[in-house]
């Protein structure tokens, strides 16, 4: 076990925690990330084009621009999981190279992907699949698209997309979207079609997403010609935070108090995808720098020895 206790860990290497790893560096805390930036979704996303102050960047150059901002202060950064946490007076983290202590804790553990494990899907990704609406939505203008998925998010998706796209078909495995709070706008927009009860099977194409096939009842299989597929669905990595006795929402996001992003466990804050709302990198460094700020106000305030 190290013998140093730090001030702060940060478990992800995200925008989330890497901004936060800039804010208490700057503010001189002792500070730990763990955490490859490569396996962020970030450094998976392509061209990024929606992050204010940049026109157009490729997502690995972005976060590469992190870590090379973050390096510049005495931060620790660990390529390395953690396995587990022990909380006691301090926290204890634990990694296949060693264990670690920290008065605080950050996590910004991100989201994955939902993916369909199905013909096509990483083929095309790039390509005419995309799982950010947002991201994305801007390059299918006037083009007709399928989206795949169910619930809130997923009926966001399909009204955001139906604001660019001529048309969405919205497929999904349940009976309807499962989104009341969204089932009028949703009926009343005449660009978007809701295909229940609808498994997709297949994404072909040539170089460029073509087509979508699925089986509809189980039963009858379908085509329908598209240009791009949105898959929606992120699911939080939260295994550490459930673990470690944190409270989660129905949904799997860590529950926190916002602005302050604390968690229902002292001394332990959220941000980013692993929380609720929408994945996107300016509201992961949003809640990666209240996350921090707030760490250095309990730090203080606990008055814990070094």
């Amino acid at each position: 076990m190290s013998e140093k206790v730090y001030d702060v860990a940060i478990i992800g290497a995200g925008p989330a925690g890497l901004t936060s790893a800039l804010y208490c560096g700057r503010a001189d805390l002792s500070t730990i990330v763990f955490g490859n930036i490569f396996e962020s979704q970030i450094a998976k996303a392509g061209q990024v084009e929606n992050y204010p102050g940049i026109e157009s960047i490729p997502g690995i150059d972005l976060i590469e621009k992190f870590d090379e901002q973050v390096k510049k202060y005495d931060v620790n950064l660990i390529p390395s999981n953690i396995t587990r946490i022990k909380r006691g007076e301090l926290f204890t983290l634990y990694t296949d190279e060693g264990e670690y202590r920290s008065k605080s804790v950050i996590i910004a553990t991100g989201a994955k992907y939902r993916e369909l494990h199905i013909p096509g899907e990483k083929e095309f990704v790039y390509k005419g699949v995309s799982y950010c609406s947002i991201c994305d939505g801007t390059l299918y203008k006037g083009k007709k698209v399928a989206l795949v998925g169910h619930g809130d998010q997923a009926a966001k998706s399909a009204l955001y997309l139906a604001g660019l796209c001529s048309e969405v078909i919205a497929l999904t495995e349940k009976k309807d979207l499962e989104a009341p709070m969204y089932e009028e706008q949703m009926r009343a927009s005449k660009r978007i079609k809701v295909t229940g009860n609808a498994k997709v099977v297949a994404i072909e194409g040539k170089e460029f997403v073509e087509r979508i096939r699925y089986v509809l009842d189980k039963q009858e299989e379908r085509t329908e010609e598209v240009e791009g597929v949105f898959i929606e669905g992120g699911i939080p990595n939260t295994l550490l935070a459930g673990e470690l006795g944190i409270d989660l929402d129905a949904k799997g996001n860590i529950k926190v108090n916002r602005p302050e992003q604390t968690t229902n466990i002292e001394g332990v804050f959220a941000a980013g995808d692993v929380t609720s709302g929408i994945h996107q990198i300016s509201k992961a460094v949003g809640e990666g720098a209240s996350a921090a700020i707030n760490a250095m106000v309990y730090i203080k305030k606990k008055g814990i020895p070094k």
